[in-house]
């Protein structure tokens, strides 16, 4: 094989169906000592299908977008592929001059790090299998020039990972020009900041992606200091071409289709004030399309709070309770202390002030449990300047919760080289307060407590046989006991080992 010039791929965390249920993928993070690789492919992270040539029939949308940058910017489809990693033999060979790969947490440093260091059992499964990618037998044997890109992009600037390049940013504008440089022998360096591309210029998909995933638009006008996403210019993508991704996956098979931005209210508007009509439109033109389900990827608790009765009819025209069971987005709490929001996201919570946070979470926890909405939601412990009674807040607001379906995540606070706070420092287990141990055992026991009810509904949108299902609620009964282990030192206060 003489190979493609241009090799977009990532390691298998990352090229994976999750049996259409994509929240199976954080099963990544789990140290490889816990699972076997064979059980953990099998049970978690089945790899996306393969075309006979070796190329992937699916793949992350944002390797999905810098596909078609390419070739919209004029490379041959013959130079460009997109390839499957279980299948790099058919795609890296002696003329393959550039691999790109698009990772969000290549080392770990975000939703790992704090996992790993808690219960001690070793190197995770992404950081592994990305390692493991970057020093394939056939890159190494070819040489192509390694770029690395996506949202964990920044984990890599200054660390000892052989890749050439770290490109941080948007691709879509400056990636086609990247690698015309390199293929012409031009200087490039090490660490590239792509530009911003206006919402009607990112590209519409040439190929189907990982969990029908459909680009609304970029960006957040919200300012939250540890936050990359607020660093880019808030953006929308014109209708047509949202609909014409949407029917490149259809038309591909997949059933269902998950609308990504920031914020999908705000779709249309500048943010502060979203246009309800313009959203409407774009769910019920959507549905139009004929998809098994909708699902939108985040929202803001501000927004839903500001518009209650938007969200109340965008279940109707989703026909959630008759077309599908309920719809899900993930929401960022991130702190019940009002101190903290102010401090470190003064607009989150507009046009209300802080102070009024804690309620707005409930309000919005209500109104998804009376339209089927399963929220999945983001805490960040030890920001800059936190205290115990911060803390406290925070737990008094997730035990207020405790009676609605969803899932908590706690994460320990990770400074993200592109944000206000990237020249920080990140927040361990050696930091940590009793409060932020029992905060952390209260997310547990929150998220055991409704784990059933999420398999149940998740179960629509699974692709799974029945032997994976058993599988998954017979791994649901062991980690209920296995982690009340863990549970009962953190809700004293304690680390978990």
């Amino acid at each position: 094989m003489l190979g493609k010039k241009i090799v977009l791929t990532s390691d298998p965390t990352m090229m994976s169906s999750y049996h259409g249920g994509v929240l199976l993928g954080f099963a990544a993070t789990m140290p490889k000592s816990v699972m076997p690789d064979s059980v953990f492919r099998w049970l978690f992270c089945p790899p996306v299908a393969a075309a006979p040539d070796g190329s992937a029939l699916l793949a992350p949308c944002g390797m999905r977008k810098v596909e078609a940058a390419l070739l919209d910017a004029g490379f041959d489809r013959s130079e460009v592929t997109v390839a499957h990693p279980d299948h790099l033999d058919k795609a890296i060979g002696p003329e393959t001059e550039i691999v790109g790969i698009t990772h969000d947490d290549p080392l770990g440093k975000i939703a790992i790090r704090e996992i790993e260091e808690m219960i001690g059992r070793g190197v995770p499964h992404n950081r592994s299998k990305f390692l493991a990618l970057v020093n394939h037998p056939l890159i190494k044997k070819h040489k192509p020039k390694l770029v690395v890109g996506g949202n964990g992009a920044w984990e890599l600037v200054g660390e000892e990972v052989p890749v050439d390049h770290v490109y941080l940013g948007e691709g879509e504008g400056d990636f086609p020009r990247i690698c015309r440089s390199i293929m012409n022998g031009a200087p490039v360096p090490k660490v590239i900041r792509g530009t911003v591309v206006a919402g009607q210029d990112i590209p519409v998909n040439k190929g189907p992606t990982i969990a029908g995933i459909v680009e609304v638009g970029r960006g957040c006008w919200r300012g939250c200091t540890f936050c990359s996403p607020t660093m880019r210019t808030l953006r929308h993508r014109p209708l047509d071409k949202i609909l014409d991704d949407v029917m490149v996956n259809l038309k591909a098979g997949q059933r269902d289709v998950l609308l990504h931005s920031e914020d999908v209210f705000t779709y249309g508007s500048s943010g502060l004030k979203p246009d309800g009509e313009k959203v409407k439109k774009l769910v019920r033109e959507v549905k139009r399309l004929g998809p098994r389900t909708i699902d939108v990827s985040h929202l803001s608790l501000a927004t839903v709070h500001q518009n209650q009765d938007l969200l109340r009819e965008v279940s109707s025209i989703a026909g959630i309770g008759s077309d599908q069971r309920y719809m899900s987005a993930w929401i960022g709490i991130e702190t019940g202390s009002c101190r903290i929001l102010e401090m470190h996201m003064p607009r989150k919570a507009l046009p209300e002030s802080p102070d009024s946070w804690p309620e707005m979470v409930r309000d919005c926890y209500r109104l998804f449990g009376e339209e089927s909405w399963l929220p999945v939601a983001s805490l960040v412990l030890g920001l800059p300047s936190e205290t115990a009674e911060d803390v406290l807040q925070t737990i008094d607001l997730v035990e207020s919760l405790k009676d609605y379906t969803g899932l908590m995540l706690p994460l320990f606070f990770s400074p993200m080289a592109e944000t206000r706070l990237g020249d920080t420092t990140g927040f361990g287990k050696d930091r940590a307060f009793p409060e932020h141990w029992e905060l952390v055992g209260l997310c547990l026991e929150y998220n055991l407590r409704h784990l059933k009810t999420l398999h149940r509904f998740y179960s629509e949108r699974m692709t799974a046989g029945p032997g994976v299902h058993a599988a998954l609620t017979g791994i649901n009964l062991i980690a209920d006991k296995v982690l009340n282990k863990y549970l009962k030192r953190m809700k004293r206060g304690e680390p978990p080992n």
